[in-house]
């Protein structure tokens, strides 16, 4: 039997980014761990990086990203640097009534406009990159089994 693997975008802030070596390694480490659950995971700057891809014109991004947004199953959406391009691929899943899981920091201050989502499944504060992908973990391997269309269990992480 041939079994057709989920597909997930993974969301996050590339351009005018701090630190953009950690912020990517923790881009990889999601996709990495998607992967590693059974899924098929699209980190964008793998193609179209700023940095490394300058030859991709800003067309062939939008185009490609928003053919990976709109046929995901699932879009991981790292909220802790504010981008324009994160805001308009969380309008286009919710547009096509993606999923979504947000991730950012325990104690920032983030928008309530994205958190407001409907499709919105989980949302995820994290103290660490290790705790953000532990805890990541746990929700996939839910996600994988339900498909829910409700906030999966316990959707805010405070503690």
């Amino acid at each position: 039997m041939n079994t057709i693997q989920k597909r997930i975008y993974i969301s996050g802030a590339l351009t005018g980014i701090e630190k953009p070596a950690e912020i990517k390694a923790f881009y990889e480490a999601i996709g990495s761990l998607c992967q590693e659950i059974g899924f098929q995971a699209y980190v964008p700057h793998l193609t179209t990086d700023p940095t490394n891809n300058p030859d991709v014109s800003p067309r062939q991004v939008f185009e490609t990203d928003k053919l990976q947004v709109s046929s995901s199953d699932l879009v991981i959406v790292y909220l802790g640097i504010p981008s324009f391009g994160v805001g308009m691929e969380l309008a286009y899943a919710e547009i096509n009534t993606i999923p979504l899981i947000l991730l950012y920091e325990r104690g920032k201050n983030i928008s309530r406009f994205p958190r407001g989502i409907p499709t919105v499944i989980s949302e995820i504060q994290f103290s660490s990159y290790e705790d953000a992908l532990a805890r990541l973990r746990t929700i996939l391997e839910q996600w994988s089994g339900e498909r829910p269309t409700q906030p999966l269990s316990s959707p805010l992480y405070s503690g």
